[in-house]
């Protein structure tokens, strides 16, 4: 089935790896990757699921670890782009939604909700604060204009962070159509086409799903409310030990009969 490019398609998967939200905690990235690197083999693939900002004090840190690590593997073992899928968590839409704030109906409001929310710790990794966006949200749309496009040029500064974060998918699945790679998951009722925010700010029916959801098998989450760790319901995987908040940061790799074969945390 054809699919618009705002979802990454994994052919040619035997196994696929899976990390789970980061937010901003390097050393513990830098753990994960070295557990991925010396277990990873031909054939497999990797999905990160999201939330690489936000919260930790190693924003800039992540960004960089992440476009090193895809250099490292697709280099070590003849990797496309397109076996390596980014999906935009929470974090991703937020900055965003920062990037365009200059469009947003009370700037003030959805700036300070999106401050309470992680966004901060995103805008000094680019050389911002809370205070000086607060400041320009405050002012005219082109002094708001003006603030998002130095932020702007801030992340493009940085090798490799703007087109990390322009590439971004809404989620990913293997070729096979068997395994659906979600942030925070979907609304049951709308078909995968039609989904939208539930994909990084997820939905409340989804942790209660009684059927396969669109023909998938199985649908994978990188994100839950209680930051549970791997925790598996019937036709749902959630991946995330709250990395960013005091917890571990997770990977696991599944075989294609959906079985997961390798888990570690750092």
């Amino acid at each position: 089935m054809s699919r618009p490019n705002r979802f990454e398609v994994l052919s040619g998967a035997e196994r696929i790896w899976m990390v789970s939200s980061i937010h901003g905690d390097y050393s513990r990235l830098v753990a994960i990757h070295d557990v991925i690197n010396e277990k990873f083999q031909a054939g497999d693939r990797l999905v990160y699921l999201g939330n690489y900002m936000g919260y930790g004090d190693q924003v800039r840190e992540v960004m960089d670890e992440l476009v090193n690590f895809r250099r490292h593997i697709m280099g070590r073992f003849t990797l496309f782009p397109h076996d390596i899928a980014y999906l935009r968590g929470a974090q991703e839409e937020m900055l965003e939604r920062v990037l365009q704030l200059h469009f947003a109906k009370s700037p003030p409001s959805v700036l300070a909700w999106m401050l309470e929310h992680g966004l901060e710790a995103t805008l000094q990794a680019y050389g911002s604060s809370a205070e000086e966006a607060a400041k320009f949200a405050r002012m005219s749309v082109s002094e708001i204009a003006n603030y998002t496009v130095g932020l702007r040029n801030a992340i493009r500064a940085l090798p490799g962070h703007y087109s990390l974060i322009m590439a971004v998918k809404r989620a990913a699945y293997d070729s096979g159509e068997n395994f659906l790679f979600t942030h925070a998951g979907v609304d049951p009722s709308l078909s995968l086409d039609r989904q939208t925010d539930s994909f990084w700010w997820g939905h409340p029916s989804f942790l209660r799903m009684s059927q396969p959801f669109n023909g998938f098998k199985r649908v994978f989450a990188g994100w839950h409310p209680n930051h549970l760790g791997i925790s598996e319901l019937e036709h749902v995987t959630f991946i995330d030990a709250g990395c960013g908040f005091s917890g571990p940061l997770l990977t696991s790799c599944i075989n294609m009969q959906g079985d997961i074969v390798e888990a570690f945390e750092a």
